[in-house]
């Protein structure tokens, strides 16, 4: 009787995070970095600017021809505090109840990560992990699966920044890792492959 009611109430559960999603409604736990909810609806995300502009500056390193491991370093010379961090002291995300040793050490996942979220275009975007049935973690989908809902908040990247930028990464060769310096042979500004965006 508990195992058919524990079973009942998580098909429930899933189907009302269904609905949601499927409305437009933001499902994730926490907003992405450079947002926050807002105190008077926690439905809706509001910029926080000090995060935000550090969004944009990986944008604009980006289109100088930086890789995210340039911009790693760039970040932890200047002391800029990592997402997590960043998010722990404004009182949400996944390690608010984690204890970070290294506020200022960036990871080039990070950067690149935050280089391909189009969260920060004003979109919403759903159902972008799904829960295996072996092992019941998460895991990110191909992108033919999300549902991408336009001009739910403010943006803090236009267009033509984010897709110029996609253009830059995929123009420069690196080394095998992907994130790392430049290939020497192709040069290490976008403009110097007929990019000139800024």
């Amino acid at each position: 009787m508990n195992e058919w009611y524990a079973k009942d109430t998580s098909k429930k559960i899933r189907s009302t995070f269904k609905a949601k999603g499927d409305a437009g409604k933001h499902v994730a736990s926490s907003p992405p970095y450079g947002y926050m909810k807002d105190p008077d609806d926690k439905n809706k995300w509001i910029i926080d600017e000090e995060a935000a502009e550090v969004v944009r500056r990986i944008f604009k390193l980006t289109l100088e021809g930086k890789g995210p491991f340039q911009i790693c370093k760039i970040l932890e010379a200047d002391k800029v505090e990592i997402p997590a961090y960043h998010q722990q002291k404004m009182g949400m995300g996944l390690w608010l109840n984690r204890e970070l040793n290294h506020p200022y050490r960036w990871t080039s996942s990070s950067v690149a990560s935050i280089l391909t979220r189009k969260e920060y275009l004003g979109h919403t975007v759903n159902f972008k992990t799904r829960k295996h049935f072996k092992d019941k973690k998460s895991h990110y989908v191909a992108q033919k699966y999300w549902q991408i809902f336009e001009d739910t908040q403010e943006p803090i990247i236009d267009e033509e920044t984010f897709y110029n930028a996609q253009k830059c990464r995929t123009g420069i060769k690196r080394y095998p890792n992907g994130w790392g310096e430049p290939h020497p042979l192709d040069g290490s500004l976008c403009a110097e492959q007929g990019l000139d965006y800024l």
